[in-house]
């Protein structure tokens, strides 16, 4: 099976890799060895070291921190006026400027609009203060009246109607008196006229003014009874009637004063409500007057707005941000980014994302500036996993943000640029190791080719922690053991069964049919976790259904285990050195096809997930001739 290794991990392995040659060079460089098929710089050996394990992403160089500028106008407007893109601009410095010949003359037409409404303001406010003041006015008229037919009803009652009786009972008196005196003198005159003292003229006009007394009294009796019976009631129901109108008109007045003071009032505010809107709307115009001029809030690089989403639909369809460009509200128009502070946000696998840790270290090459490597420390994992997109929707990959440390190359970094990052996960220290291309995979077995005379030999390891350069040796080889570091070529692999022994001390043992299984490998739990029906040794289940599903399922696969250290780090278990006691089955002849027996069991490679992408041969199964023993 051969892994792809991460994007720009081959420049590192070869680089590498010529190192460890040019040191294997003292074992042999340049000679030949009668009966062997390659010169021994293509050999490698065995050795403790320290290396680290690290991977490489890549991504673009960001600003930690950037100011964006967008249109704050409401309307859509035109750019008039825009400073060239990539000029580095101080606070306050303008930046754009949009199209405001609308918006101005919107300004002016509200100016009026607010001048008129604050004479309309006035006009009512000058209203109302009249209406004020009539109100005070017809108020003292009316109180006034109601207090006049209060007087009058007193005065009436207190005054008139008692000076009104004492006058009628004095008339009364008088008449009476007069009645009396006329009486004696009528009596004297008739004595005085029997003895013919008086004239008979004279005795008669005593006698009428008797009559006439007679008459005025009754008179005056009768003008007492009119009085008290009929004009007393009149006087005194007029009298109270007026201070009753009286008192109504003042409640007319009140009630009058209010609905007027309320009206006036009303229109006051209405006045002043619509001043105030006229306010706010001429207070919006010039802030939209206002936003037509765009400043720079802080230093910083000027970065358009059509660059930072160049792909998005308008940018593409509209083109980039230029003098003309129609703005809508909000639109992005220019990014100011810090670039004194960068960031490099990068993509990582899923299947690494795992072993990223904040403060973990990195080295971040730039290749729009030469080359230029600078150091850096992660800073933060993102939370969600990325999809590919189109082009691969399987994919699944998280932003890793790294804290770029520009020292003096500040001013040359730019947002955007393209970098790459490895990053380093972990140090193996002092463990023994062998290029990892000198790792092959047959099946559960990982193995190395040493030399056999004028042949090699598969040697079945077990792995540690792995590098995109070294993987650790745990069980297996010795320290100064040499490897094969290339492809092996057809006839070169001596063709013999696994050898026990070699299997035990790596850790693998042998299942009842004679395969090797991985270390810590348990079929049975394996098999109980399987659906019915995959499960080995069923019809079209496990590997061997793959391989009747026209898969290759017996060659044995060799692979580079530069992409296994993206997957966590795991210990291989098992039984150290114990092998099952199982005789290998006869070896086929060279050249000859192997097709999968049609029972196998799945296993476990070293990191720890299920190697069930082929079917593991058993034991004794090699590469055909010709073949390099690598599933592609």
């Amino acid at each position: 099976m051969c892994i792809a290794m991460p994007y720009g991990a081959h420049r590192r392995v070869l680089a590498g890799l010529t190192a460890m040659l040019l040191l294997a060079a003292p074992f042999g460089c340049g000679q030949k060895k009668a009966g062997t098929t390659e010169a021994s710089v293509e050999f490698a050996k065995a050795e403790v070291r320290t290396f680290e394990i690290s991977t490489l992403s890549s991504g673009e160089l960001e600003a930690k921190e950037r100011v964006e500028l967008r249109s704050g106008v409401e309307r859509q407007t035109t750019i008039v006026e825009i400073v060239p893109e990539g000029t580095r601009v101080d606070a306050g410095e303008v930046l754009v400027r949009l199209n405001s010949d609308e918006i101005k003359k919107d300004m002016e037409e509200e100016e009026l609009q607010v001048a008129e409404a604050q004479l309309n303001l006035e006009a009512a406010q000058t209203a109302y203060d009249i209406q004020v003041s009539d109100n005070a006015a017809d108020l003292r008229k009316a109180q006034l009246k109601v207090d006049l037919a209060k007087l009058a009803l007193d005065q009436w009652e207190s005054g008139d109607k008692v000076k009104q009786l004492k006058q009628l009972d004095t008339a009364i008196e008088k008449a009476s008196r007069d009645l009396d005196r006329l009486n004696e003198k009528k009596a004297k005159s008739d004595e005085l006229y029997k003895k013919k003292f008086i004239s008979y003229d004279e005795w008669k006009r005593d006698e009428i003014s008797l009559l006439e007394a007679e008459a005025s009294y009754e008179t005056a009796k009768l003008d007492k009874k009119v009085y008290e019976e009929y004009q007393i009631k009149r006087d005194g129901e007029q009298k109270r009637s007026d201070l009753e109108e009286a008192k109504q008109e003042l409640d007319r007045v009140i009630k009058s004063n209010d609905i007027n003071l309320k009206n006036r009032d009303s229109t006051r505010q209405n006045r002043a409500v619509l001043l105030s809107r006229r306010q706010e709307r001429l207070a919006e115009f010039q802030k939209q007057f206002e936003a037509c001029t765009i400043r720079a809030p802080k230093a910083g690089l000027v970065v358009y707005g059509s660059t930072t989403q160049r792909d998005d639909w308008r940018s593409q369809s509209e083109g980039p941000i230029a003098v003309g460009r129609q703005i809508r509200n909000n639109d992005l128009i220019i990014a100011l980014p810090d670039t004194s502070e960068m960031v490099a946000s990068v993509k990582v696998h899923e299947s690494m994302a795992g072993r990223v840790r904040p403060g973990q270290s990195a080295l971040i090459t730039v290749e729009a500036i030469g080359g230029l490597v600078l150091r850096g420390h992660v800073e933060s994992i993102g939370l969600l996993a990325e999809s590919g997109g189109w082009r691969d929707p399987n994919r699944r990959e998280y932003t890793v943000r790294i804290a770029v440390e520009a020292d003096t190359h500040a001013e040359r970094l730019k947002p955007s640029m393209r970098c790459q990052a490895e990053i380093t996960l972990g140090t193996v220290e002092n463990a023994l190791s062998v290029p990892v291309q000198s790792v092959f995979s047959d099946g559960p077995v990982r193995y190395v080719l040493v030399p056999d005379g004028a042949r090699l030999d598969r040697r079945p390891v077990q792995l540690g922690r792995r590098s995109d350069l070294f993987a650790e040796i745990s069980k297996g080889l010795g320290e100064g053991d040499r490897v094969l570091v290339r492809e092996p070529r057809a006839g070169e692999v001596v063709d013999k069964p696994w050898d026990p022994a070699q299997l035990a001390d790596a850790g693998y043992t042998l299942d009842e049919d004679g395969k090797p299984v991985a270390p810590g490998f348990n079929p049975a739990m394996f098999q109980a976790g399987m659906p019915a029906g995959m499960q080995a040794g069923t019809p079209g289940g496990g590997e061997s259904g793959r391989a009747n599903r026209g898969q290759r399922g017996t060659r044995p696969g060799r692979g580079t285990e530069a992409e296994k250290s993206a997957a966590p780090e795991s210990k291989p278990g098992g039984n150290d050195g114990q092998a099952q006691e199982a005789g290998p089955k006869p070896a086929p002849t060279e050249g000859a096809a192997k097709e999968a027996p049609s029972k196998t069991e799945p296993s476990t490679d070293p990191a720890g997930a299920p190697a069930h992408d082929q079917a593991a041969p058993k034991a004794g199964d090699k590469p055909k001739p010709g073949e390099t023993g690598r599933n592609d």
